[in-house]
């Protein structure tokens, strides 16, 4: 294997980027294309660049942002006066439930800990109040950046956009991740309206925790807004797609508390974009 190694001073603070080749994945793609991992720690740089080797997939196992806008009711005139209808918040929404967040991000500036990665296969950039993550050249090459805050039981919750997209292109929501960015859970969602939970483990490999499935919370596309979260508290994680549990599981592999981001890979749609809106989490008891 060949490795090229830059080791380099940073003055920053501690930010991991990753850009990793397509996992194998048998729902998604057959063959491996070049690893390519680049890590950003307080003092060093490092790069390596690796000719394609195989990596091997955990066994499948059974077992996550704004509301859409509703249409406004339409007013029928009638002779007798009637109400209007009011919608009442779901006390199980994460949200209403824990109050004020402990920590949000609205991306209304120019920059923000996330938009420093820029490569041939994506881009994560700070515009327009939005984080705009972009997959690009490779079909299926997953590409992610992590940094603070770091966490270990909190409720974690993401407003996203997926526009212009198709089928298997996909956004993940990543938590827990390591000090390498090497291995970490992220919760996947596609816009054919299916989400996942997955552990990405060392060589890019994806251990599946609970499968894509549909769920009527997700809108095909997903053009409009939906907030997407995660519930963590140990080795339990659950799922909620605009404040509504869809799904949890079990995972005692990432005990510690790690570093959050966001991952992008398209199956598609090249040049597809995911517009990140908001990022909050909040403490959980």
């Amino acid at each position: 294997m060949k490795k090229i190694v830059f080791i380099g001073i940073l003055l920053i603070v501690a930010n991991i980027i990753v850009g990793c080749s397509p996992a194998k994945d048998e729902q998604l793609v057959e063959e491996l294309v070049l690893t390519q991992v680049s890590i950003n720690l307080t003092e060093t740089a490092i790069r390596v660049e690796a000719q394609p080797e195989p990596t091997s997939t955990a066994t499948l196992e059974p077992s996550p942002v704004v509301p859409a806008p509703e249409e406004e009711p339409t007013t029928v005139p009638t002779a007798t006066p009637t109400e209007t209808p009011t919608s009442t918040p779901d006390e199980k929404d994460p949200v209403q439930l824990l109050g004020q967040p402990a920590w949000s991000n609205d991306f209304n500036g120019d920059t923000s800990p996330w938009d420093r990665l820029d490569s041939d296969q994506a881009s994560f950039k700070t515009a327009n109040g939005f984080l705009n993550l972009t997959a690009k050249a490779n079909p299926n090459w997953h590409s992610w950046y992590l940094s603070g805050p770091t966490l270990k039981d909190a409720y974690l919750e993401a407003t996203i956009q997926m526009s212009a997209c198709s089928g298997r292109d996909r956004f993940g929501l990543i938590v827990r991740g390591s000090s390498d960015g090497q291995q970490f859970y992220y919760l996947g969602i596609t816009c054919d309206g299916r989400w996942g939970l997955f552990r990405m483990a060392e060589n890019v490999t994806i251990n599946t925790i609970s499968d894509y499935q549909e769920d009527e919370q997700l809108t095909p596309g997903l053009a409009e807004p939906h907030r997407v979260g995660i519930w963590m508290k140990d080795e339990n994680f659950t799922v909620y797609i605009n404040g509504v549990e869809v799904g949890s599981a079990k995972d005692a592999t990432l005990k510690d508390a790690g570093y959050t981001g966001f991952l992008i890979a398209f199956a598609n749609t090249p040049g597809f974009t995911v517009k990140v809106d908001q990022l909050k989490y909040w403490s959980v008891p």
